[in-house]
């Protein structure tokens, strides 16, 4: 017994000393040096950075201060400068570190990001929204070493805002000479039953050993409640500079199947040993569910169909700009999913941080995975061709991306103007057929798209004669699944003369109140995504518009009315919400799609006497509307097309929808007239925060009357003070007019209400913030870091 007990202990020490040898991940985004402008020999060690800005990451360097109106109208970039910049870091290697292979990983640099290390130039890498890396082993010394970016934002890129500079997060990864690749890992499940499920996994292990060695990996399945339900061990002898692909096949006896009801995740743990060492460990996460695609039932989950309910989206938070906070991200899905009713969310038109799959992958929601807008120079720069630089930047986001059960289609464009432009010889279909044979052979398990331009064969439009008579663009046959933007109307037709196409619509207006939902079957469509999920800035109509202004949700998370009608189609809870609007909006053509906005509001603040239009949102069978108590009548509610309208004259007081399934009132919603503004609210979505630097805090600042109810005419300016462990990240108020800073301590209030989001620091303490303004009382708010 003894003898068993020591023999443990040495094994315990064994197991522990060998673990030093595995991989450290160690994310370096604090106390960088930021300026803007071009600087001669700032790559240099003894250049003089004294005067620079010190700036955590992640950073948007565009998001602050004032908009720029007159830098030629920049209504595409949200008004906002585009610069070259600079950053400058100093990094510690420790002598232990020196005998490793060291990796310096960026997430993101918008854009065309050069990179040098103690001098040296790395190499430069032109797309923004990518991650890329570099091997410094042989560049830095013991101690002290010195990271230099430069990023040249200056050229058009985008139809969007993309903010610029190290937006996403940097990491050093410290490896041994034998260790699996960068995404090194391809999982597949080709063979799922009731009973088990082969797991298929292909991991790429490279040497960096100038000699021959014999090379075991093991490779253990961790089942979602934590259990090794399967193993495989694999011995081969590498050469020196090798990269060797194991093959190995498990089984998992009854696989619990992901799904957006119940998103089980495994995870598969990858031990490379040599010499009996333990040189990596490498863990990827995976999903066992089975993805279909049918011209009779569109979308199949794990044999049943899903209709997908989903939105579009760009990657700007609102007043962070394109900073890629993962806890702003984690926000943000949660109320697309939890609140919205979403089941999918399309990812334009770029790869996305990688923790915003990993949130989809652990809470079951499905992503429409995307590389690219046009095939153009806009992702690469004037004189980068695209074709010259898209099948590297294709590779590394597919092996990045192909483990994650979330991900059910991938996308190689967006309106590419291929389709568009009549002088395009073959329209486009030669490069479509090009990158949708790399894709399948890189991962072949998924179909592939190009979200279509609203235009047919030929590139005609809806402005054109013949529009609804055309037959679709040539590219729809020569990708597998066919997505189209703001073209459903054409599915009943096509599908009786092309019955074997599958639809997927990847862009739908929410303007006409996102009624779309119901003028097509779906029966056999895959489903939907609206333009957009949230508001984003750039794509503006006009000054003073900073951003895309139809979207349901603001760029402060907020819900606009409309928001409430497509949470009505995408959940089955019951729902009635008051919409009151005073005129019929405006209509314009946009993008080649005719668009029409009706303002509405929440509120029941107007003039005695006023006609008003009360649009009820509501799922229910029927909706009465009351005001002050009388019953305005009860309306019937029409499955094809779900309106709830009445006209009304205003009568101060409250306004009142009720919801009515079966005869029983199921939900319920009342508007009351609001006072004077008295004072200020202060709401935080959470009191404790990681005292990681990286964590947020959203505040809502309300300005109630008397009675506590919101004041949607106040239009008061906040004045905010935060101190202590955190700062202020940034403000907002949901209006995407407003020409008020994003960065700065106040903001005025819009629809009675603003935002002010406290970022984390990095010691444990309190944070305080302070909320005034003249005339109201303010109100003092604590949170905590821990």
């Amino acid at each position: 017994m003894k003898r068993s007990k020591h023999f443990l202990f040495i094994l315990t020490l064994l197991l522990i000393s060998t673990s030093l040898f595995s991989r450290e991940k160690i994310r370096i985004n604090f106390d960088w040096k930021f300026t803007t402008g071009d600087q001669q020999d700032a790559q240099k060690a003894k250049f003089d950075d004294s005067k620079w800005q010190l700036v955590q990451l992640p950073h948007d360097a565009s998001i602050y201060g004032p908009f720029v109106k007159n830098d030629g109208g920049n209504a595409i970039n949200g008004y906002r400068p585009k610069n070259i910049g600079w950053y400058r870091k100093h990094l510690i290697i420790d002598k232990k570190q020196m005998d490793k292979k060291l990796v310096l990983e960026f997430e993101g640099v918008y854009r065309a990001a050069d990179v040098w290390v103690n001098g040296t130039h790395c190499g430069t890498f032109l797309n923004g929204s990518l991650d890329f890396q570099y091997d410094i082993s042989k560049l830095v010394t013991s101690g002290d070493n010195l990271i230099a970016v430069r990023y040249d934002n200056r050229q058009k890129s985008s139809r969007w805002y993309t903010g610029e500079g190290i937006y996403r997060d940097v990491y050093l990864h410290v490896l041994e000479p034998v260790h699996v690749d960068r995404y090194g890992t391809n999982i597949t499940t080709p063979k799922i039953s009731k009973e088990s499920a082969s797991v298929e996994i292909e991991t790429s292990v490279k040497s960096d050993l100038p000699d021959t060695m014999v090379c075991k990996l093991v490779t253990d399945i961790i089942s979602p409640s934590g259990k090794t339900v399967a193993s495989r061990t694999s011995v081969v002898p590498m050469t020196g500079g090798e990269n060797f692909k194991f093959h190995q096949e498990l089984k998992v006896a009854a696989p619990v199947r992901w799904d957006i009801s119940n998103p089980a995740i495994y995870k598969a743990v990858s031990r490379v040993y040599v010499k009996n060492q333990l040189t990596d460990t490498y863990e990827s996460t995976f999903g066992i569910r089975e993805v279909e695609f049918t011209p009779e039932e569109g979308f199949l989950l794990n044999g049943r169909k899903v209709f997908l309910k989903g939105v579009c989206l760009h990657q700007d938070l609102g007043p962070l700009g394109t900073a890629a906070f993962e806890k702003g991200w984690e926000k943000r899905l949660s109320i697309l999913k939890n609140d919205l009713g979403v089941n999918a969310i399309r990812l334009s038109h770029n790869p996305y941080p990688k923790y915003v799959l990993d949130w989809c992958d652990r809470n079951g929601i499905l992503v429409f995975d995307e590389a690219y807008d046009k095939w153009d120079e806009q992702y690469y720069g004037k004189g980068n061709l695209f074709q010259n630089n898209w099948k590297s930047d294709v590779e590394t986001w597919i092996k990045r991306d192909r483990n994650h059960p979330s991900v059910f289609i991938w996308s190689v464009g967006n309106e590419v103007f291929q389709q568009i432009r009549k002088e395009q010889a073959d329209a486009g279909v030669a490069l479509l057929k090009e990158m949708t044979d790399f894709v399948h052979k890189l991962e072949p398990s998924r179909k592939v798209t190009c979200a279509m331009y609203p235009s047919r064969y030929n590139s005609i439009s809806h402005r054109q004669n013949g529009y609804l008579d055309a037959a679709p663009h040539p590219m729809t046959f020569y990708m597998d699944v066919m997505s189209v933007n703001y073209m459903a109307k054409f599915f009943a037709k096509d599908r009786l003369k092309y019955p074997q196409l599958t639809y997927l619509i990847s862009e739908e207006v929410t303007t006409e109140d996102g009624l779309r939902f119901f003028e097509y079957d779906h029966s056999y469509v895959a489903g939907q995504f609206y333009w957009g999920g949230t508001e984003y800035i750039g794509e503006s109509f006009g000054w003073p518009s900073k951003g895309w202004i139809n979207g349901p949700i603001d760029l402060c998370n907020n819900f606009k009315p409309l928001a409430y009608n497509i949470k009505s189609f995408y959940k089955d809870e019951p729902l009635v919400r008051v919409a009151v609007w005073e005129n019929k909006g405006d209509t314009l053509d946009w993008n080649d799609v005719k668009m029409t906005t009706k303002p509405k509001k929440t509120s029941w603040n107007f003039t005695d006497g006023d006609s008003l239009t009360v649009q009820v949102f509501s799922n229910c069978d029927q909706v009465e509307l009351f005001i002050n108590g009388k019953s305005q009548g009860i309306k019937n509610i029409n499955r094809n097309r779900p309106e709830f309208i009445w006209r009304v004259k205003y009568e101060k007081g409250a306004i009142e929808a009720i919801g009515i399934n079966e005869g029983k009132t199921e939900a319920q919603h009342i508007v009351r007239t609001a006072g004077k503004p008295y004072r200020i609210i202060l709401e935080t979505d959470k009191s404790t925060l990681s005292a990681d630097g990286l964590d947020l805090a959203y505040l809502k600042i309300k300005v109630v009357d008397k009675d506590n109810i919101i004041v949607p005419t106040a239009t008061n300016k906040i004045n905010f003070k935060v101190s202590g462990a955190g700062t202020n990240a940034g403000v907002g108020n949901g209006d995407i007019k407003s020409s008020e800073l994003w960065q700065a301590d106040f903001r005025s209030v819009y629809n009675g209400e603003c935002q002010l989001i406290v970022r984390s620091g990095r010691e444990v303490g309190k944070i305080t913030v302070e909320a005034a303004a003249p005339g109201l009382k303010g109100m003092k708010l604590q949170l905590q870091t821990k």
